[in-house]
Formats: C-alpha cells, sequence, structure tokens
C-alpha cells in the first residue's frame, strides 16, 4: 500500500511547475490531500430530450451540429465573445452557444459536425440560447456521469478532474492506505477507503456510491470527534480554581433594559460554572445558544463582568470584523463607565495600537480584548486570561478554539451561537458543552411582518420605504452579488430578462430614486475601515438606505431599522433568511421584511411562502435542511472554521452517534 499523504501532487504525470503551485496554494500538497476533494455534483450529461420538449432555464444535454461560424462579438461591457448557431435537427430552432473571455475556442467548432453540448438551457426573445456549456464531439464522448468540483486555486472543475482522474489510472484501490483504524472499520462494517475514493470520484453504481460516501462521512465526522473527545479529556482533568462570587446586580442594573427570565437563567448557570463551590471544581463549558435578537451579548457581558470583578483578563472572539467592532462599542459603552478598560483587537488594528494591547495584556489590571482570528494569531500569552468567550463558535473549530484556550490561566470557556442546532447535535459539534438556551425574546421587540412579492411591486415598495424614512426610520436592501457578471450581463441582453440586482447598480438606483436621503454601499470586497465607516454611518442614522450584501447577516444592531427589502430572495437559503430578517424589528416600533423573487419554481416559492408564516428559527433551520437535503449547514465557509465536506448535521445525525462512539472506544482502548 502506498502512503499517498507522503506522495506530493507535483509526482503526478502531465502536472506542472504551474499547476502543482496552484494546488498547493488551495491547501492540496500531497495525492491524498487531492483525493479528498470530493465532486460537488454529478452531472447526467445523457442526451435524453428533444429540444421542443427539454426543460428550461436548467441544465441539459443537446446533441446538435453547428450550423454558422463562430465569431467573436463584444458583451455590453466591451468584453470579447465567441458566438455561433447550432440545432438539433434541419427543422428544429436554432440555439444561440457563447462563450465568454475564451477567444480561443473561435476555431474549436466546424459547420457540420455534431457535438454534445451540456449545460443551462434558456428562452428569451430572440430563441433559444446556452452560455459557456461544456462540449466533446459526438465521436469522442465520455462517461454520461460526469464528477464536477468547485474550483481550486484558480484551476477549473474541469482541470481538477483531469488531474484525478490521471493519478487513479496510474494506482488501484488497493495502492492507497487506509486511514482508520481497522477495528473502528470493521465493527461499523465501512468501505475500505481506497474503494471508497475511487467510487466517489468514477460511481459505477448508485448503491456502491452510497456506501463509499457512508465511509467518507464516517471519516470526517470520526476526526471531528476523536480531536473533540481528546479536548473534553483534557479539560475534564484539569482542575481549575473557582472565582469569587460577585454581586451582579450593579452590572443588571446598568444596562439600558431589563434582562427577560431565559437571561437571567442562563447567566445564573454561568455564575454557578464560574464561582460553584462543589470540588474538585472544573473550568466552565458552555455554550450559549439563542436565535438572533434574544440577547447573548448581554448574558456574555454578564460573564466578562464577573471575570473582572475577580481581577481577571476576558477575550470575546468574533468571526468578522463587523461584529468585532458592533461588540466593541456594545460593551465598551457598558463597562467602561463601570471602571474596566476595553480594547480592540482586529486585522486593521495599527501597529502601535498593538504595542498597546500587548502591554495592557501583561499588566495585573482587569480588561477585555474584543477580537477577530487576530486574536488566536497574536503571540502575546495574557497575564490572568480567565475567561475566552466566541461568538459563532462553529465558523472556528475545535483546534482554533483549542488554540486560544491554550493562552488562557484559567480555561473557562463560553461560546455564543444564534445557528439553531438541535440539543442532541450540538453535543457532538460542541465536545460536550453544557448548553443554555435563551428561548425568548426580549419584552417590546415588534413581530416582524414578511411579505412575499414580485419585482412588478417593487416601485409600490419603494414609496412604502420613503413613508418609513419620513417617520425618521431606516431600511437595508439586501442583494445576492456585489456586481453582475459578464454571463448575466448578456443573459439579460439575449433573453430580455431582468438581471440579479447587484449591490453595486442598486445603490447607484437608488441614490436617483431616494434623492433626498442618503444611500450607503456595502459588501465584503471594501476594505475593513470603509465598511466600518459605512456601518457606523448607518448606526448614526447619517444613512437613511443600505443596500448590502449578506455581509450583514451577522451581528448588526440598528434598532431604528424597520424595513428589510431583499432582492432574488429565492438565491438565498432560509436560515441565511432568517438571519438576515432578524436585522430589523431590533427596537420598539414595527418592521417589516419583504422577499422579491421573479422565480416560477413551485419549490422555490413553497419555501418562501413558509418563511412568510414561521419565525422560529429551530423550524426554519429543519424545515430548510429537509428541502435542501445534504449540504454546508453554516453557509459559506470561513477560514479556520469546521471542515465537513460531506456530512450534513441533519441527516447524518446517526452516524455522528456511530462516529463518537467508535472515538471514545477508540481513546479507551489506548489507556
Amino acid at each position: 500500500m502506498t502512503d499517498l499523504s507522503t506522495v506530493p501532487v507535483s509526482a503526478i504525470k502531465g502536472v506542472g511547475t504551474k499547476t502543482a503551485e496552484a494546488l498547493v496554494k488551495a491547501g492540496i500538497n500531497t495525492c491524498l490531500d487531492l483525493l479528498h476533494i470530493y465532486p460537488r455534483i454529478y452531472e447526467d450529461r445523457t442526451p435524453r430530450y428533444l429540444l421542443q420538449d427539454a426543460p428550461l432555464d436548467c441544465k441539459v444535454a443537446l446533441i446538435m451540429r453547428v450550423t454558422t461560424s463562430p465569431r467573436i462579438g463584444f458583451t455590453p461591457t466591451g468584453k470579447r465573445i465567441v458566438r455561433f448557431s447550432a440545432k438539433q435537427r434541419e427543422d428544429s430552432p436554432s440555439v444561440q452557444i457563447a462563450f465568454f473571455n475564451q477567444t480561443y475556442l473561435v476555431n474549436a467548432f466546424h459547420v457540420g459536425s455534431d457535438y454534445r453540448f451540456y449545460g443551462k438551457l434558456s428562452k428569451g426573445g430572440s430563441g433559444y440560447f446556452m452560455f459557456s456549456p461544456s462540449f466533446e464531439p459526438v465521436e469522442a464522448m465520455t462517461a454520461d456521469t460526469v464528477p464536477v468540483y468547485s474550483p481550486q486555486g484558480g484551476l477549473s472543475s474541469g482541470k481538477i478532474a483531469k488531474i484525478i482522474k490521471t493519478l487513479l489510472s496510474s494506482i488501484s484501490p488497493l495502492d492507497i492506505l487506509d486511514t482508520l483504524p481497522e477495528e473502528v472499520r470493521r465493527e461499523n462494517m465501512l468501505m475500505p477507503l481506497g474503494e471508497a475514493l475511487f467510487e466517489i470520484h468514477c460511481p459505477t453504481d448508485g448503491r456502491v456510491l452510497d456506501r463509499a460516501k457512508e465511509r467518507l462521512i464516517f471519516d470526517e465526522l470520526f476526526e471531528f470527534s476523536l480531536a473533540a473527545e481528546k479536548l473534553r479529556r483534557r479539560e475534564d482533568t484539569q482542575i481549575a480554581p473557582s472565582m469569587e462570587k460577585v454581586d451582579t446586580t450593579p452590572f443588571i442594573n446598568a444596562l439600558p433594559f431589563p434582562l427577560t427570565n431565559a437571561q437571567k437563567r442562563s447567566l445564573a448557570e454561568i455564575e454557578n460554572d464560574l464561582t460553584g463551590t462543589v470540588q474538585p471544581h472544573r473550568a466552565m463549558r458552555r455554550l450559549l445558544q439563542g436565535d438572533v435578537g434574544s440577547g447573548k451579548t448581554a448574558v456574555a457581558a454578564g460573564a466578562i463582568y464577573i471575570a473582572m470583578k475577580n481581577g481577571g483578563k476576558a477575550y470575546l472572539m468574533a468571526p468578522t470584523e463587523i461584529l468585532a467592532c458592533q461588540h466593541f462599542e456594545t460593551l465598551k459603552a457598558w463597562f467602561e463607565p463601570m471602571g474596566f478598560r476595553v480594547m480592540l483587537l482586529t486585522g486593521s488594528t495599527s501597529a502601535k495600537e498593538r504595542r498597546n494591547i500587548r502591554e495592557y495584556l501583561q499588566l495585573h489590571d482587569p480588561l477585555l480584548i474584543v477580537g477577530t482570528h487576530a486574536l488566536f494569531e497574536e503571540e502575546t500569552r495574557p497575564y490572568n486570561l480567565t475567561l475566552v468567550i466566541t461568538d459563532e463558535q462553529h465558523r472556528f473549530g475545535v483546534n482554533q478554539r483549542e488554540k486560544l484556550l491554550s493562552k488562557a490561566t484559567v480555561r473557562n470557556n463560553l461560546v455564543m451561537s444564534a445557528t439553531p442546532i438541535p440539543r442532541t447535535l450540538a453535543m457532538f459539534l460542541y465536545a460536550g458543552l453544557d448548553v443554555s438556551i435563551l428561548d425568548e425574546l426580549p419584552p417590546g421587540r415588534q413581530e416582524i411582518s414578511t411579505l412575499l412579492i414580485p419585482p412588478s411591486k417593487r416601485e409600490r415598495m419603494y414609496g412604502f420605504i420613503e413613508s418609513e424614512i419620513a417617520n425618521g426610520h431606516q431600511a437595508y436592501i439586501i442583494c445576492p452579488l456585489v456586481e453582475e457578471s459578464e454571463e448575466e450581463a448578456l443573459e439579460r441582453e439575449v433573453s430580455g430578462k431582468g438581471s440579479l440586482m447587484s449591490a453595486v447598480e442598486m445603490a447607484e438606483s437608488l441614490k436617483k430614486r431616494f434623492e433626498r436621503y442618503n444611500v450607503g454601499l456595502l459588501h465584503g470586497k471594501m476594505k475593513p475601515a470603509d465598511k466600518n465607516a459605512v456601518m457606523e454611518g448607518f448606526a448614526k442614522g447619517e444613512i437613511q438606505i443600505l443596500v448590502s450584501t449578506t455581509v450583514v447577516e451577522v451581528g448588526v444592531n440598528v434598532p431604528n431599522a424597520t424595513v428589510m427589502a431583499i432582492e432574488d430572495s429565492d438565491r438565498f437559503g432560509l436560515a441565511q433568511l432568517h438571519q438576515l430578517r432578524g436585522r430589523i424589528g431590533r427596537g420598539k416600533d414595527k418592521s417589516w421584511c419583504i422577499f422579491i423573487t421573479s422565480t416560477k419554481s413551485r419549490d422555490a416559492l413553497s419555501r418562501l411562502e413558509f418563511m412568510t408564516k414561521c419565525t422560529d428559527g429551530f423550524k426554519i433551520a429543519e424545515y430548510d435542511l429537509e428541502q435542501r437535503g445534504p449540504g454546508d449547514f453554516f453557509g459559506e465557509r470561513q477560514h479556520g472554521e469546521l471542515q465537513l465536506p460531506l456530512a450534513s448535521t441533519t441527516r447524518d445525525v446517526t452516524l455522528f452517534k456511530k462516529a463518537a462512539d467508535s472515538a471514545k472506544a477508540y481513546l479507551d482502548s489506548k489507556k
């Protein structure tokens, strides 16, 4: 057997220096790394349709003959494009084929030759069209089931597929060293790793592919469970000094709002963890879970108050700079009047301020540092760090949590999450943390009315937004894109359809529509300082309408915002729509969330209609995952977060338990 984890990708035939560098840049250093890049989907390229029977606006395979010579033209923005026509039969309508920024393809097609084209078939005012389809000559057609990979390091799906195919052709399943302990594999009746990897990249049978996925999913969950169980056992053996009991009344009275019963209960549980008298006393390990707007920050602040009153330091780490800045401003306003120092550490923090932070970390005074990943990248070991809090913990993963906790004098750990996760699943994801749930919203919070409208009612919606602004309120307009792509621009031109609303275009349009008001623009490609300036202007009421991508999904708190309109809402998952909707309804005034969509898909419309009737985050997440099937539970991945490429946190609960039990048994056997 070959240990592919020691064989560099540069050893694969046909992988040159530039390709190897691109793979390494994407974190694919070895042949084993490459084989663990799984297909995102499998495309069925069986040419089974006649043109008039083919479904529109989805991918299909059509065998067609090229009828016009390819020519180079220009997109509406001046970029080059290759265009030509093809027909299925002489008496069939023409299909316009177009490729972007690939002028070399002008010589790839010959009039009278037959090709299999695979891509999205659409129909507009000028007839049928396909943009950038996959293609191959009929006489050289490959398999009908084709794995599709996510691009890696600038390399396309096709390039990744070719490299993997080359690697697999040079080895056999028996050549691949199995990384799972043999006793664990036998006990769970799992397929050998080599067979599973061959099958997932070159599927032969649906049932065999399911068994291959089961094996690879188990590997992911076993590795995660093993790391989590090791961390749990390490923390279980560590005796920690308890803090002195603290009267939290001054802190609670200083808050600008009363605590809910759920907040009081959770704070009491945290206080008992930190100051309990049961011996031997162990460090706190608690998950604070609550829906958007349930008041997790105030409860976390209560824990920080207890730590700082005991003379300790606290870290609060957030996944994004915007959220870190928001926490910093909130906590600074609460704690500085009490005499506590609060500082901010992010990737944008200046060298001078970093030096100040390092100096304060060495002092014996209480201190709160709010930050991003920069917290665990900072090498300084704080004096008397007794509390570590992470917000949206799932984005960091077990290893990052351990790295941050390793800086602590006492490893008291509170993790916060607004992501609805069933309690049984939370036990696996959060390595045996105790769970506190905020299951009620603060008093005075107004229910959010949710509406679903077509684009034809957009102007009427603008009139409503105008009336809300005239009453002193503010509005969000959420767009799925930063800017429209070349392909989308051309599709709009050819089909006569409206394009997806990009944030940049929307902002420009609304500045003309709402001339009397300030319209701001916020998206992830902006510099952190610019993003913070826009959010500050919106928070202060200087910007009345904020056009944004989903960068506002987590943590932004503007109680004066009473309207959110979400363009092309069918492109979002329901859990994400719920997170976005949670940005409004945070004040005393009635709020409205408006979903705008032009989709004709019954499934998409039923999902959005469900959202108009339900505001319970747990029910929405359950419904969303049931409807969408396997996928990434937590949305777009961030650097360092939990990686489960194949596993689904709802579908694979049984495998989660099997993997967790196997990890415990395996560690027990090694004692």
